[in-house]
């Protein structure tokens, strides 16, 4: 189990690749949920992924989990480029060793929900057994007002399409659908790829106004059984607060790992 992070919104854009790289180490993690897309890489020319993998291994950071870098999963019409895109993610996964591509299944204007799963479930049948082919899993990200609004619903799509399939757990969204986190976490039981910790303003996780029980959670992940990484994902403001949310979740994995 990792403590990584993700360069999500006030990191990537904000800072170069190589400073994101090794501002992460420098903060104390083990690793870096890696988005394939721009501006962090340009995942179609193998000189710049080689780059950045001899930047993360100059840095010792590892790379367990990668996002998939397109949000038209559930676009009609986009199944083909989806499809191509896959073989690029799953480049870049071999590359790094990582072993799961997270997918963030949003609702595109204009589309109902049952026409976002529906295509959802199409590019599924065609990436999956792609992925497990490659020792890849694919993990779904649930969100409110997307196509898969809460776990809930995502334990019913695994169901409905394909056991090999996974789900991201936050504990923003999780909190935003009002869910007791401890219960959430023992029903994912089995199903969790990852799980993205942050407040429940979006913020550093355990800074002033955060109102999320983290001891609940990991209190659920710990008889759950859960061993995967536990990624930081919040807007960053203060760069120097990458320290204080890596070494709060360190202290969060401990809870998890004790037995």
């Amino acid at each position: 189990m990792l403590v990584t992070y993700d360069p999500y919104s006030g990191t990537l854009g904000r800072f170069p690749r190589a400073d994101i790289i090794r501002r992460v180490a420098e903060a104390g993690y083990e690793g870096l949920n890696l988005p394939v897309r721009e501006p962090f890489m340009n995942a179609e020319k193998e000189a710049d992924v080689d780059e950045a993998v001899e930047l993360l291994g100059d840095c010792g950071l590892r790379v367990n989990t990668l996002t998939f870098g397109k949000n038209e999963c559930t676009t009609p019409g986009k199944q083909q480029e989806m499809q191509e895109w896959l073989d690029v993610v799953l480049f870049v996964a071999d590359k790094l060793g990582a072993s799961v591509v997270s997918i963030w299944p949003n609702l595109p204007a204009g589309v109902s929900v049952e026409a976002a799963r529906e295509t959802l479930r199409e590019n599924l049948e065609r990436m999956i057994p792609i992925a497990d082919a490659e020792n890849c899993v694919i993990g779904l990200e649930f969100e409110k007002g997307c196509a898969l609004d809460n776990y809930r619903e995502g334990i019913a799509f695994i169901d409905e399409v394909d056991p090999r399939l996974q789900l991201t757990a936050d504990t923003y969204h999780l909190n935003n659908d009002n869910a007791d986190l401890y219960i959430a976490a023992v029903a994912l039981e089995g199903l969790l790829s990852d799980v993205h910790i942050s407040g429940s303003h979006r913020g550093e996780p355990g800074s002033a106004g955060d109102t999320i029980d983290y001891e609940a959670f990991m209190k659920g992940l710990r008889e759950s059984g859960y061993a995967g990484d536990l990624v930081l994902q919040y807007h960053l403001e203060d760069p120097e607060s990458m320290s204080r949310a890596c070494q709060f979740t360190k202290g969060l994995r401990a809870k998890v790992l004790w037995r």
